[in-house]
């Protein structure tokens, strides 16, 4: 199944969709659509902050693209409760990583400042700060902080992993402008000291004789500059726009060398306008974004890729009940291997929910995911020097999903997810199969699917939130390339178990279980699955001040993410909380 790549149509179908609605509305007057207050509107993840290296341990086979919990601005606001806020919300979005703490749905209270730091086994300090402060009228500078490493429980396997983010927000009438500045820095080192006769990448000179206890440290550094601007008029019409610049290195090597990095500079450009339509909830919309990045890694010079695309949007509710979303997208893509291509996709949305609390989401959609140096270490942190160019994956999405309240706010979910991937990266092992290293090659196609289910509840007496998700895997590769003929480290089956609770302002309770099965090698060597049990305890002494304590692999198992690394054992921290 090849791509539509049919440009006259796609002219044809932008001047209907865009401009012989927008001349039909005109001034807007003839809208049915009430005027709303932009103060009224809830604007969720406005200006979120991912703080990529402090996820220290990505789950084998999810996407590396963090997901961003964002309320359709369209939407009418103040129509839901907490309850049914929580409950749109699709618990595969919220399944976090493997990371040492997770990130709950909680019922915030509102601070200029809230920051933890402790200490914990192995050498293991941490230290978040969540810092807001006015500067005038309708003007606020907000920070993000983040901290943690560890010396490690065996030699060379320390890291250390630092984020911060500071951001300026304005407000004036139906306008809000925002700049911020971003950065991060990580490293990690090998387990396994380097081994007689092998070469490594950033270790200088001829290979060693005899085994040395000479660690190989992977680092990565990134910096970035990001503006927006935002301008509603009411729910259904309104401007987006945004601009952002991202510089990310990284240094493979016991002594690293410019000779032995690998660079990437990122930038991107997204505008969003949309407005209603003549008719109750239709709103059309046309956006336009553009990304790209120079990149080097060494070995091939400097390259480049682009994704340019414009899109064209309509969206009508029907009765109330069913509502239709359609994108038409045109791509313009460039990377060193496919050179110049042009797409055409479709992504056609339907959304059905019904009185009785049940409900259904069906979605057809092409997709194309930029290539990134910076995402691939993200993924896998022991990604060497990329030795081949990157190139764009794409493809065809088909998700299917259905809801129900079974019982006094219980919803019970399941689905199934259908990739199509004519482009497909996965990650191999490099070299020496005693060390963590990996490099990052395609296949041309790929099949992945994946069954779901799960539940939910809130109980907002109780200040509770519970949750629990499993996902069943299931994918194909060419067998010339992969020989196992399945796409290498994607877990047969993985699932998450969240609470959380705050019954009273002093005390708060947190508890965690991951749980992934086997994986496939490029070759077909099984590795082990395992399971993960985490808790957070935290105590509020005084109304600005508090302790907490935290545990990590209790079940103390060995066990490895990424071949031949294994992960710490059971750790123990503890600390203090500041809340203003």
């Amino acid at each position: 199944m090849n791509p539509i790549r049919y440009i006259p149509f796609f002219i044809a179908a932008l001047l209907v969709a865009v401009v012989l609605p927008a001349a039909a509305q005109q001034d807007g007057a003839s809208s049915l659509l009430p005027d709303i207050d932009p103060q009224d509107i809830e604007i969720r993840g406005d200006f979120e902050v991912r703080f990529p290296g402090l996820a220290r341990q990505p789950v084998l086979g999810f996407s590396p693209r963090p997901p961003v919990f964002r309320v359709d601005p369209d939407r009418m606001p103040f129509m839901e409760t907490d309850e049914e806020i929580v409950a749109t919300i699709p618990l595969s979005d919220l399944e976090p990583a493997l990371r040492p703490e997770k990130n709950f749905i909680r019922f915030a209270e509102r601070q200029r400042l809230y920051a933890y730091g402790g200490y914990g086994s192995y050498g293991s300090p941490e230290l978040r700060v969540f810092a807001e402060a006015p500067v005038r009228d309708n003007e606020s500078i907000s920070l993000q902080l983040g901290h943690q490493s560890s010396s490690g429980d065996r030699d060379f396997s320390s890291f250390r992993d630092m984020a911060g983010d500071l951001q300026w927000t304005r407000l004036s009438g139906n306008n809000r402008w925002g700049v911020g500045i971003s950065g991060s820095s990580a490293f990690n080192y090998s387990p396994v000291p380097v081994r007689s006769g092998v070469e490594l990448p950033g270790v200088p000179g001829p290979p060693p004789d005899t085994t040395v206890p000479d660690p190989l440290r992977i680092s990565h550094n990134t910096l970035g500059m990001k503006a927006r601007w935002q301008q509603l008029t009411n729910a259904y019409r309104g401007w987006q726009a945004s601009a952002a610049v991202n510089r990310f290195a990284d240094r493979t090597g016991s002594y690293p060398d410019e000779d032995d990095a690998t660079s990437e500079t990122r930038y991107e450009v997204h505008v969003n306008r949309f407005w209603e339509g003549t008719m109750i909830e239709q709103v059309f919309g046309l956006q336009f974004r553009a990304t790209g990045s120079v990149y080097e890694t060494g070995l091939d010079g400097t390259q480049y890729w682009l994704n340019n695309n414009i899109g064209v949007r309509y969206r009508h509710t029907f009765s109330s009940f069913h509502q239709v979303e359609a994108w038409l997208r045109f791509y313009q893509l460039y990377d060193p291997v496919n050179d110049v291509d042009l797409y055409l996709y479709p992504d056609i949305h339907y959304r059905f929910k019904g009185a009785g609390r049940f409900s259904v989401q069906m979605r057809l959609r092409g997709f194309v995911n930029d290539p990134s140096l910076e995402s691939l270490h993200l993924q896998n942190r022991f990604t060497l020097n990329n030795d081949r160019e990157l190139e764009h994956e794409r493809g065809l999405h088909i998700n299917l999903h259905s809801g129900v309240d079974i019982w006094n706010g219980i919803e019970l979910y399941s689905g199934l997810d259908y990739w199509q991937y004519y482009n497909r990266g996965y990650f191999t092992r490099w070299g020496d199969p005693a060390m963590p290293l990996y490099r990052h090659q395609y296949v041309g196609e790929a099949t992945h699917v994946e069954w779901y289910t799960g539940l939910s509840r809130v109980f907002r007496t109780w200040r509770t939130t519970m949750a629990a998700r499993i996902g069943l895997n299931y994918t194909s590769a060419e067998e010339d390339v992969i020989p196992s003929g399945e796409i290498p480290y994607v877990p047969r089956w993985k699932g998450s178990v969240l609470v959380t609770t705050n019954p009273v302002s002093w005390f708060g309770f947190s508890g965690w279980m991951d749980l992934s099965g086997k994986r496939k090698t490029l070759d077909g060597e099984s590795l082990d699955g395992f399971v993960q049990l985490g808790a957070r305890t935290d105590i509020r002494v005084h109304p600005r001040f508090g302790i907490y304590l935290k545990a990590r692999n209790i079940l103390n198992q060995e066990y490895e993410v990424w071949q031949q690394y294994q992960e710490l054992p059971f750790q123990i921290y503890g600390g203090i909380t500041l809340h203003w």
